[in-house]
């Protein structure tokens, strides 16, 4: 969610560009027909995957060498929005296993972690609301945006939709931008003083080293937990961050054709920021004041 209007660039529903109000039939693997609402044309959509000879991962990485990531999902994927330049987390990431459709659960009596990023001014802001729930998997619910706009009303709309979305948590855990706690030359207050006044936590910072804080991320994508991802993200929830992992957060051209060191800053670099904040220190994070949960014994009545 955004605190307010700015232009966006979305990327449909990767790795399929399909019209969201049609009627979509999958006659086989690899097509799709539908009606198209406006002119009513009938439209058939022929995927490679259709060929059973090229559903193999060695096929596709022989056919897909020497195309760019946005040229492949074009030519081959029929993704026609996506991305100039390669996705940060190309080769760890899926949106078909980490991602929701359906709107996932919180669970109030575990802490919610709030992830946040500041890019001051014109440059936005971010906050990603996730929970460590049981076998250490993370569930990624919420996301807020902003841009130009003071860490006083971004800090005073992360409170009020705390509230809103999780009504009744009783434990709150802030994983700031390190620079959060550099002071500011004007009032000499520093973000995170904002955060602990309007909120009433204590933020502690992120992991500062930038490989370290995509390697946690890295670190969540890869593993899974019997066949479950470790991180699970709410589609309707956190739509801008589900788009950065889709290419929008990615490694731009240079001029001389090579790929820059450091990811694009945009507006989904900003809730990846958040989110890195999370997954460097959540393993780390004391839960001890927590009261443990209950959990009932069985008992086996056997008849005899």
């Amino acid at each position: 969610m955004r605190l307010e209007k700015s232009k966006e660039l979305k990327v449909g529903d990767a790795p399929e560009d399909v019209p969201k109000t049609a009627d979509i039939q999958e006659r086989c693997v690899g097509l799709k027909t539908w009606r198209n609402p406006g002119n009513k044309f009938y439209v058939a959509r022929l995927h490679y995957s259709a060929n059973p000879t090229k559903r193999g991962k060695e096929w596709k990485d022989t056919t897909r060498a020497g195309y760019t990531w946005s040229e492949w999902m074009r030519e081959y994927e029929i993704v026609f929005s996506s991305f100039e330049g390669v996705p940060v987390y190309i080769d760890d990431y899926s949106r078909a296993f980490h991602v929701s459709l359906e709107p996932l659960v919180w669970a109030k009596e575990l802490p919610i972690v709030r992830g946040w990023d500041f890019g001051l001014g014109a440059n936005g802001m971010a906050c990603i609301w996730a929970q460590l729930i049981s076998n250490y998997r993370l569930m990624v619910y919420k996301e807020l945006t902003a841009t130009d706009t003071s860490i006083e009303n971004f800090a005073e709309a992360v409170k009020q939709k705390s509230l809103e979305w999780f009504p009744g948590t009783g434990k709150w855990f802030d994983v700031v931008d390190p620079s959060g706690f550099n002071r500011s030359q004007l009032d000499k207050r520093a973000c995170t003083d904002v955060i602990r006044a309007t909120l009433h936590t204590k933020p502690q910072p992120g992991e500062k080293a930038i490989p370290k804080r995509r390697k946690a991320v890295v670190d969540f994508l890869k593993a899974n937990v019997r066949g479950l991802p470790k991180v699970f993200i709410d589609l309707a929830g956190c739509p801008m961050l589900v788009e950065g992992f889709d290419g929008g957060y990615h490694y731009a051209y240079a001029r001389d054709g090579q790929l820059r060191d450091d990811p694009e800053k945009n507006e989904w670099s900003h809730p990846h920021d958040a989110f890195q904040m999370i997954c460097s220190r959540v393993m780390y994070l004391d839960f001890s004041a927590q009261e443990p949960i209950k959990i009932a014994t069985p008992r086996y009545a056997f008849g005899g």
